[in-house]
């Protein structure tokens, strides 16, 4: 896409490069504060005056407008945005289960990825890059596991509660000790984010007390069943379901997540459900909730029943898949981002009846 940069003071240079497009709003704003966990925004932290955050991240090289400072403090007062800083960081309000929720998302984005892929890189640099690990840099032949996890914590911004950053599920556990936040025993029932280590030499005989061999973050608890997704799980990052005190389990890492949120509600593996049935549907067909198994579970997991969202979103969709503009004008829409990025705006095109090659036919079309 073609931009301007003003790298002099009133001096304009159009360039071309990548930028990234979001589904929502709400995809936009996770995805801000994902990418400012990059090292050279570590000195944001901690900044509670509007402006001079603005002339930080300004200086740290994240925008060349010579007017950006004065243009984002414009909104910032007009708005009276400032009165959010209080409640959080960042000025928005979290519960404890949608901050557990934070970390299990940012994985699930990977999910079915493949192993020396880009997105397997992405991963790994988000700990070679976090300066939070630096006795070894990761490499597309290591096991990476543990980085999965970590990466999780660090790009969500909650590595402060996950003192226990590392490559290593050994080290992972005598880190978690060290916090107070390690469980020994096998029978726990975890919450949503905390994370399970796997020991695959449990002879299923007592408290498995062995050298742990992998982990993953839970993402729901039902019944008897805990839900787990992990990195470098044959080679992606897939899913796995394994019964409570089941075997193979070592034990678990209990991120204080109480101590983040800044909303009350619910830190156990469910909520209660905020919205109703119908408005919940027209988010699931708009891809705010993922696709398939990663769809039932953090449905579930935010207090919703599965089968009646889903019922519902057929009823939605029945008669409402004939295309209501031109390929033209969703292909400029796609263009502005408005559709996301693949595989999600391939399944929302088709969903929304339109033939998904002739819009990408256009597309190239367009940017040509």
């Amino acid at each position: 896409m073609k931009t301007q940069e003003e790298y002099s003071p009133g001096t304009k240079t159009t360039i071309t490069d990548y930028f990234r497009a979001y589904g929502s709003m709400d995809e936009g704003v996770k995805g801000y504060f994902e990418f400012i966990q990059l090292p050279r925004y570590q000195n944001l932290k901690g900044i509670t005056d509007p402006k001079e955050y603005l002339q930080t991240i300004k200086n740290d090289g994240y925008a060349t407008s010579s007017t950006y400072v004065t243009d984002v403090y414009r909104c910032v007062t007009a708005y009276g945005l400032a009165k959010y800083d209080a409640k959080s960081e960042g000025g928005i309000t979290m519960t404890e289960q949608e901050l557990r929720q934070k970390p299990v998302n940012y994985l699930a984005k990977f999910a079915g990825i493949r192993e020396g892929s880009a997105e397997h890189k992405a991963i790994l640099d988000v700990l070679n890059n976090s300066g939070l690990c630096p006795r070894y840099k990761m490499t597309v032949k290591d096991a990476w596991c543990a980085t999965a996890a970590s990466a999780a914590y660090i790009a969500t911004g909650l590595a402060d509660i996950f003192p226990c950053v590392e490559c290593s599920c050994g080290n992972m556990v005598e880190l978690a000790k060290k916090a107070g936040i390690w469980v020994e025993n096998d029978a726990y029932i975890p919450k949503t984010a905390d994370a399970v280590l796997y020991d695959w030499g449990d002879s299923g005989s007592g408290d498995c007390t062995g050298w742990p061999d992998h982990i993953g973050l839970v993402v729901s608890v039902s019944g008897n069943t805990i839900r787990v997704i992990e990195g470098n799980m044959s080679n992606t990052v897939g899913y796995r379901n394994l019964a409570v005190n089941g075997r193979y389990i070592r034990g678990f890492i209990t991120p204080k997540f109480s101590t983040k949120a800044t909303s009350s509600g619910s830190g156990s593996g469910g909520t209660s459900a905020k919205k109703s049935v119908s408005e919940i549907a027209k988010e699931v067909i708009a891809g705010k909730w993922g696709v398939g198994d990663d769809r039932k579970a953090r449905l579930k997991a935010a207090g919703y029943n599965y089968d009646s969202v889903q019922a519902e979103v057929n009823r939605q969709m029945k008669g409402t898949s004939k295309p209501s503009k031109s390929v033209t004008e969703v292909a400029k829409e796609v263009i502005n981002g408005k559709w996301g990025n693949n595989p999600e705006r391939k399944k929302k095109l088709e969903a929304a009846g339109y033939n998904y090659s002739k819009v990408q036919a256009e597309v190239n079309r367009l940017m040509k």
